[in-house]
C-alpha cells in the first residue's frame, strides 16, 4: 500500500525527458562557453575586461541553471512546468550574453 502512495512523486517519463533535454541544453550552452573562453584569451587586451565581466555574468547564469535543473531532478513534487520556466529563462538569458560577448570579440578582432 505505502508503495502505491509513493507512485505519485515519481516524475513521468514526460518530465524525465524535459528534464534531460534542458540539461543537453545547459551542457551545449556550457560548451559555447568554454569557447568563448578559448576566444577571450586570444582576444585583444583591451577588451579582456569588458568580455571577463560579461563572461562571469554568464557563468552565474549557468550555475544558477544548473541549480535549479538538479533541485527539479531531486524533487518530485516540484512544480515542473515552473521550474522548465526558471530554466528556460536563464537559458535565454544566458544566450543574451554569451552573444553580447561574441560581438565584443567580433568587433575587436575588425581592430
Amino acid at each position: 500500500m505505502a508503495k502505491d502512495a509513493n507512485i505519485d512523486q515519481v516524475p513521468t517519463e514526460t518530465e524525465h525527458d524535459t528534464v534531460e533535454k534542458l540539461g543537453y541544453v545547459l551542457d551545449e550552452w556550457r560548451a559555447r562557453t568554454d569557447e568563448l573562453l578559448v576566444q577571450f584569451d586570444l582576444a585583444a587586451h583591451n577588451i579582456r575586461d569588458e568580455v571577463h565581466k560579461r563572461l562571469e555574468v554568464a557563468q552565474n547564469v549557468y550555475l544558477a541553471a544548473r541549480s535549479q535543473l538538479g533541485a527539479v531532478r531531486h524533487d518530485a513534487d516540484s512544480n515542473l512546468n515552473s521550474a522548465r520556466e526558471a530554466v528556460e529563462q536563464l537559458i535565454h538569458d544566458l544566450r543574451r550574453v554569451c552573444d553580447a560577448m561574441e560581438a565584443v570579440v567580433r568587433r575587436s578582432s575588425k581592430e
